[in-house]
């Protein structure tokens, strides 16, 4: 799955055009295996205040929450042998289901909840575990990888994307290949366990996006 613009979400900095950047050859941390979710003990919703984006954090993995918002016109109802709208709930959207709606002129408004995987079945990211507290979402681009760092502190989920913008400091990291991707160089990486530490500092210097873990 790519990353998307919420992520709307979880987008990386990749520079302007013609500038180089970098992706990994291999999932990051170096030398470490992948886990199917984060620690039993941060599962919950996170959501996010100014951009009102919701992550979903279980057993599954991680997921994006997010509501796009609809309607149907009062003829589409008059004519539609499926929809009805009662006491403020539209029937028929879903199937044995009804949904709330807001009715505004000639128009009934309703949300629908979008769950987008992040990583977990059906998904090509990788998440690896750094510490108790720290992982790594690997978002699969074009066959190399991506990494955006999650870490979880005191009721707080904090996202950081990669600073992908060619850096002196990745010099010294190994290069396997250099590849063209929407026009642009980007130098293929492949970082051993002992560069992991300088790397880490190199590329989580960005913002901090953070993420309060809402009461259950």
């Amino acid at each position: 799955m790519k990353k998307t613009a919420l992520i709307l979400f979880l987008a990386i900095t990749a520079g302007t055009y013609g500038q180089k950047t970098v992706q990994f050859a291999d999932p990051l941390p170096p030398g470490q295996s992948s886990v199917a979710s984060v620690d039993k003990v941060y599962f919950g919703q996170y959501k996010n205040t100014d951009s009102e984006t919701t992550y979903l954090i279980d057993a599954n993995g991680i997921a994006i929450v997010s509501t796009i918002v609809s309607y149907v016109t009062r003829q589409q109802v008059r004519e539609s042998s499926a929809l009805q709208v009662r006491n403020g709930y539209l029937l028929g959207i879903v199937k044995g289901d009804s949904v709330p709606c807001v009715e505004e002129g000639d128009r009934y408004y309703y949300g629908m909840q979008h769950k987008e995987v992040i990583t977990g079945p059906g998904s090509l990211n990788i998440l690896t575990r750094v510490d108790a507290k720290t992982y790594i979402i690997n978002f699969h681009e074009g066959s190399y990888f991506e990494p955006s760092l999650l870490t979880f502190e005191n009721g707080k989920m904090h996202i950081v994307h990669g600073e992908l913008a060619d850096q002196a400091g990745f010099a010294s990291i190994l290069h396997l290949t250099t590849i063209q991707r929407y026009g642009s160089p980007v130098d293929i990486l492949v970082p051993s366990v002992e560069q992991w530490t300088k790397l880490m500092q190199l590329l989580f210097s960005g913002e901090r996006l953070n993420y309060l873990k809402e009461s259950e």
